[in-house]
């Protein structure tokens, strides 16, 4: 390929980020005014009107890529207005999950992570966990790993030891009371690895 050939690659993603960005702009007018409904056909909102995207990019979901753009409108619509049931409209798992943690976000509520796809709703509890609920909104997560990870990165933005004791896994917990150790070195005392204990020991001056 010449210098002066396009390269249908860069084409797909050059044409899919204007209508990302033509749908979250429209999105986002829009959702101040209410449902915009097309013609006298009930129900038939502005999102549903945006193009469906045919085409492929490398890597990309390909379950994603049709809804990207009237995905994306409900999302926004859903923020906007603080209404969940939004999320049910969007087409893909992702989406959705995301859908449901941005809601939850703005008013405050982690229950509204219920409702979210069995497969996003642990990221959907992660994702609110230091603004909704902390430790006890990552315990809700079912995934061990995930529930971990959550509560070890609630604890370390919070500086919250009690988070760090409910964590299952003894390698990350140990983790989790060393990152804090920095702060309160008596928490080294908790570390269960006697390597880790005294390293975490020596590094703070104990």
């Amino acid at each position: 390929m010449n210098g002066n050939e396009k390269d249908p690659k860069n084409l797909i993603i050059t044409v899919l980020a204007i209508l990302l960005v033509g749908s979250i702009g429209a999105s986002f007018y829009f959702s101040r005014k209410g449902p915009i409904l097309l013609g006298q056909e009930p129900g038939k909102e502005i999102c549903d009107a945006l193009p469906l995207f045919t085409g492929s990019i490398d890597g990309g979901s390909s379950e994603m890529m049709p809804y990207i753009a009237q995905d994306i409108c409900h999302m926004v619509f859903a923020s906007e207005k603080s209404d969940s049931a939004i999320c049910n409209k969007i087409k893909t798992t992702e989406f959705k999950g995301q859908c449901y943690s941005a809601v939850a976000a703005k008013m405050g509520d982690a229950s509204v992570c219920d409702a979210a796809p069995s497969e996003a709703r642990d990221r959907c509890y992660s994702q609110i966990a230091y603004k909704v609920g902390g430790a006890a909104t990552c315990e809700k997560v079912q995934q061990v790993n995930e529930r971990d990870n959550c509560l070890q990165s609630y604890a370390s933005r919070a500086g919250d030891s009690a988070a760090c004791r409910k964590i299952t896994h003894v390698g990350n917990r140990d983790n989790c009371f060393m990152n804090l150790a920095h702060q309160n070195p008596a928490l080294c005392s908790e570390v269960s690895s006697p390597q880790a204990r005294a390293d975490c020991q020596r590094n703070t001056g104990r």
